[in-house]
């Protein structure tokens, strides 16, 4: 196996957000993380119609693929709900209380 081939970095991604990115601009990375996914999913359906079979090395590497993106779509909105819960404790202390 290549070391630093594509299973390589397929199972090494990992999502670094910026530090100072609000909830929306997480969730549109989400977005877009899950759209890459979603795009290669009907890229290998129409490869198997268009062919009857696939490349048998190359399949689990476009899967883990798949689930990288997948992965890093979730990460993404993981970070955007924590950073809109964290926003919505700040707010709240630094309401004066009644």
């Amino acid at each position: 196996m290549n070391t630093f081939g594509e299973p390589w970095i397929t199972r090494h991604a990992n999502y670094f957000s910026d530090p100072d990115a609000g909830p929306d601009a997480l969730l549109n990375d989400a977005t877009e993380w899950l759209r890459y996914a979603h795009n290669a999913i009907q890229l290998l359906a129409e490869l198997v119609h268009e062919r009857g079979k696939i490349d048998k090395k190359r399949l689990p590497i476009m899967l883990e693929s798949i689930g990288a993106f997948i992965d890093m779509g979730a990460r993404c909105a993981t970070q955007a709900h924590l950073r809109m819960q964290w926003q919505q404790v700040q707010h709240e202390t630094a309401q004066p209380s009644a």
